[in-house]
C-alpha cells in the first residue's frame, strides 16, 4: 500500500530521503489516479531498500501541487537527493514505469 504524505511531511519524506522518491500527485474522484495505485504499489514491494513511493492529493492542496506545475492529474514526479530528477502525466503500464524509473536515475 501507498502511504500518503501532505505539505508538512514532504520535507522529512522526501527531501531528507537517503533513497529517491516518487511520489503520485492525484486527485479524489480521478479514476486513473485509482489505477496507477496498484501499479506503483508492485513497484514499491519489489524495491524496499531502493526506492519510496508516495501519494499526495493535489485537490486537497493544490498550492503546494503548484509549487511542481502540477496541472493534470495522475501526476508522478521522482525525487532524488531531496531534488526533482523526471516528472511525467498520465497512466502508464507497470513496465513503462520501471523503464521511465531506471532510465531517470540512471
Amino acid at each position: 500500500m501507498i502511504s500518503q504524505i501532505d505539505a508538512a511531511q514532504f520535507n522529512t519524506q522526501v527531501t531528507a530521503s537517503p533513497v529517491p522518491v516518487l511520489i503520485e500527485f492525484f486527485s479524489d474522484g480521478c479514476s486513473w489516479c485509482q489505477t496507477l495505485i496498484p501499479v506503483l504499489s508492485e513497484i514499491a514491494a519489489e524495491r524496499p531498500d531502493k526506492l519510496r513511493i508516495y501519494k499526495f492529493n493535489a485537490g486537497d492542496d493544490p498550492q503546494f501541487a503548484s509549487r511542481f506545475r502540477i496541472s493534470s492529474v495522475p501526476n508522478l514526479i521522482l525525487f532524488q537527493g531531496g531534488s526533482p530528477v523526471g516528472q511525467r502525466s498520465g497512466y502508464a503500464p507497470k513496465r513503462d514505469l520501471v523503464a521511465w524509473i531506471d532510465s531517470t536515475l540512471a
